[in-house]
């Protein structure tokens, strides 16, 4: 009865962290596209509704859900608290700070973190160039996480079970 209770927790362990590298790729496509709409709210409240950079992010933060609320949340707070002396290094700093809630990549950081820089150094005009340069940065980023997600998310998810199935049957 034991030995039986003790193989099913080895097959439900090893069930479950396939599960979840599995799930890192389809969080990593969702994060993408949730990054993306908030980027297009941040746009329309900078360019077309002329909000300043702190408000904006409030208002955007305030429509958004985690880990992107928190990227915001915390650019909020290093601006008002005046931490960093430009958008782009407070920008960078959420980033940081928020990194182990994502499922991204290092490239994905970098980009965000160069399109942060963009942010408030220039006219209305370059604030839209920059915001057009991400968004198609961020369709790229999608199609290919979406092609990893194909690839891979099923093969951890069936390793995970023929792994802690292997496993069970050379413990029996």
């Amino acid at each position: 009865m034991i030995k039986t209770i003790g193989l099913l927790l080895v097959f439900i362990s090893a069930s479950g962290v396939g599960l979840i590298l599995g799930s890192q790729y389809s969080s990593r496509v969702r994060q993408i596209k949730h990054l993306k709409i908030a980027l297009q709210m941040l746009e329309t409240e900078i360019v077309y509704s002329n909000t300043p950079l702190p408000l904006a992010f409030e208002s955007v933060l305030m429509r958004c859900e985690n880990p992107i609320k928190k990227l915001f949340t915390s650019a909020v707070e290093m601006l008002n608290k005046r931490t960093y002396s430009t958008v782009g290094e407070a920008f960078e700093a959420s980033l940081e700070e928020t990194k182990e809630f994502f499922s991204l990549k290092k490239e994905d950081m970098e980009i965000l973190k160069s399109f942060g820089y963009s942010l408030g150094n220039s006219d209305v005009e370059g604030q839209i160039k920059s915001f057009s340069v991400i968004i198609k940065q961020l369709d790229s980023l999608e199609i290919k996480a979406e092609e990893l997600r194909q690839k891979n998310e099923r093969m951890y998810k069936h390793l995970g079970y023929l792994s802690g199935l292997a496993i069970v049957i050379i413990l029996m």
